[in-house]
């Protein structure tokens, strides 16, 4: 039994912990021949072909019924005949509290690594209930949502290898105000009651694949993003705000404070001199981390424009081609792998000495150069890693000359079709109604060239036509590279079709581009102030499925040294190691146990589960190695999660054995 009964399996969340079902007996399960196949395995075994992992689901017959049966939950213990197995030992010992920051409605929590240990259980709430828990192989927490002036109770306990409890960490927290001195020009913390509030913020895409939303449950205090795009799709949040900059000394700074990254994927912080509602973009990858703290070349920015690409690994500083270097390299250091779930500070500092990228006030890059613009569109662009995106924003912030936000004239959906058209656009306006809370407005299209000869492209808006012009001057026109125009249309001009739609259409006098996306930045009438925003209704989209931990497999002799991995395995006891990494990009899933099999046939069955769902893990499984047919065989190792949501991680070894 757990050494606490607050802590017994049977109070986990249904959806992390699958308990067996009272009598009901485990299906029989057959071991491998101790002739033939148990020599094979037992031996030192060579990987001729190398490990292959893969996350997949059972596979499933496609003649199955409507509803095929769920997937495994639990796993049963078992030893092929000859075979040993590890069996648990002595608990875990209680972690020992490291650090807690605490901020206005978000702490983090640290504590020393445990020997013997594969993660932590960690559980919090108010006083002595418990509204959140979660499961990591890291020494680090972040409760969110958290109520100022309320003390919360966070338990963190040790896990092992097994699914066994140490007695917990018990650590008392409230919430209280930030103080923070940073004296800044703009600063959205997100406590509006809508999120993100439509006067700060427009979202924008390629497609209408993301959204930026008051998150759900523990995330209800912030904004989050949300996609199912493309991994290398981005979707752009756009700061109505312009950044403005001093004229000497620091100019200014971004600071952002998100839990991107965690999860891998990328961010953005785009500074563009010009009206941009999406991040620049070109054919190809972008170039490759170079020599740090220098900027380096990207063909698909505008003039002037700064990019700062972070990714888990590596902040890199990106300019257009031909922008002259000034200042000096900055000096790095590296950067700590991003923990999921946890809030990191990013800041991008403009100086006339060049620029440098901050992550929690360490410089992690930087670039030779400096700004010769005053004002710029600061836009966030957020890109997913291998489970989707789902990033936290807390705060978004600004440093420089003083700034102001414009007041929203809420503008109607721009519907400007899908290529640019020669002659006549035939764009019709239906019966709708004329804009009336604007004395203007600026059309924003995003046009995606397919060759590089220019272009002069018009807008037709209302049955009139006005010239379009490059949002940023200067901005090159290249096959494939995204060129953003604007155009500026009077009052008399604007109108919505029955849909309740801007209606406008792309002309030039040979079509060849296509039209990416589209928006209105309305002028407000004189002395208009913003509307109260709406319902905010929408939430997040899902996040995807929690990953179990990731399987790895190696061989070891009797005394238990690493066997060479290209040569065949000799006759002999062998040791099969099973690793679980429970250190995912994303949502862990609870382990219920690990299956080992041999040519297909169940060797050694593991649970991991004795007082809760496990973390990961290493098991070693010794085997004798007689009566094994020389020649290539397969092990593979399942890594079998609690959740029915959790894929399946398992991992196969090709190796041949010794005649």
């Amino acid at each position: 039994m757990p050494p606490d009964d607050r802590w017994d399996s049977r109070t986990w969340p249904t959806q992390d912990w699958v308990a067996e079902p009272a009598g009901v007996p485990e299906p029989p399960r057959r071991g491998p021949r101790v002739g033939r196949r148990l020599a094979v395995i037992g031996l030192g075994l060579a990987l001729v072909g190398g490990a292959v992992a893969a996350l997949r689901s059972p596979e499933r017959d496609r003649t199955d019924p409507p509803e095929p049966p769920g997937r495994q939950v639990s796993v049963a213990p078992f030893a092929g005949a000859g075979v040993v197995v590890p069996q648990p030992g002595a608990r875990p010992e209680q972690p020992e509290l490291a650090s807690v920051d605490q901020r206005a409605d978000r702490a983090v929590l640290r504590w020393a690594p445990v020997t013997g240990a594969a993660g932590y259980d960690v559980r919090w709430g108010i006083g002595t209930s418990t509204t959140g828990q979660a499961l990591t192989a890291r020494p680090a927490v972040q409760v969110n949502a958290m109520v100022p002036g309320a003390p919360h109770t966070v338990r963190v306990r040790s896990v092992d290898a097994f699914g066994q409890r140490s007695t917990p960490l018990v650590v008392v927290t409230t919430p209280d105000r930030d103080d923070d001195p940073t004296p800044w020009s703009y600063r959205d913390d997100f406590t509006s009651r809508v999120l993100p509030d439509p006067a700060g913020w427009r979202l924008a895409g390629a497609g209408d694949c993301g959204r930026a939303t008051r998150g759900d449950g523990s995330d209800s205090r912030r904004v989050v993003v949300s996609a199912r795009c493309g991994r290398s799709e981005a979707v752009a949040l756009r700061a109505r705000t312009p950044l403005r900059l001093h004229d000497s000394g620091e100019l200014g700074r971004v600071v952002v404070e998100t839990d991107h990254l965690g999860a891998g994927g990328a961010l953005l912080v785009d500074l563009v001199p010009g009206p941009v509602d999406l991040p620049a973009e070109a054919p190809g990858a972008t170039p490759a981390p170079g020599p740090p703290g220098r900027a380096q070349d990207d063909a698909a920015l505008a003039p002037g424009a700064v990019r700062v690409k972070l990714s888990p690994s590596a902040a890199q500083v990106l300019v257009a081609p031909g922008t002259p270097r000034a200042g000096a390299a900055a000096q790095t250091q590296p950067i700590p792998a991003p923990l999921p779930g946890v809030t990191a500070r990013w800041e991008v500092v403009l100086g006339v000495d060049g620029v440098r990228v901050l992550r929690d006030g360490v410089v992690v890059g930087g670039g030779d150069v400096v700004p010769a613009w005053r004002e710029a569109t600061v836009l966030l662009g957020f890109t997913g890693g291998p489970g989707g995106l789902h990033a936290g924003l807390d705060l978004v912030g600004f440093v420089g000359a003083a700034t102001s936000t414009p007041v929203l004239a809420v503008p109607p959906v721009v519907d400007a079709g899908r290529a640019v058209v020669a002659g006549a656009t035939q764009v019709r306006q239906g019966s709708g109604a004329p804009i009336t809370n604007a004395r203007g407005g600026q059309v924003r299209v995003v046009l995606v060239p397919e060759q590089d000869a220019p272009a002069e492209y018009q807008m037709e808006v209302g049955g009139q036509r006005f010239p379009a012009r490059p949002a940023v001057a200067g901005q090159p026109h290249a096959g494939g590279v995204r060129y953003p125009v604007v155009a500026d249309v009077p009052a008399a001009a604007l109108s919505t079709d029955d849909a309740g739609r801007l209606r406008a259409g792309v002309v030039a006098a040979v079509p060849g581009a296509r039209v990416l996306s589209a928006s209105v930045e309305l002028v407000p009438l004189p002395g208009a102030v913003s509307p109260a925003a709406g319902s905010g209704t929408d939430g997040p989209l899902s996040r995807g499925a929690p990953l179990p931990p990731q399987p790895s497999v190696r061989f070891l002799d009797a005394g238990g040294v690493a066997l060479p991995a290209a040569e065949p395995v000799p006759r002999g006891r062998l040791i099969v190691e099973v690793g679980g990494d429970g250190a995912v990009p994303g949502e862990l899933a609870g382990l219920a146990g690990v299956e080992v099999r041999l040519d297909g046939e169940l060797l050694a069955g593991i649970p991991t589960a004795v007082d809760g769902p496990g973390t990961g893990g290493t098991w070693r499984i010794a085997l004798p190695t007689s009566g094994l047919a020389p020649g290539r065989h397969a092990l593979r190792a399942s890594v079998i999660s609690t959740r029915a949501d959790a894929e399946v991680a398992e991992t196969e070894v090709v190796f041949e054995l010794a005649g």
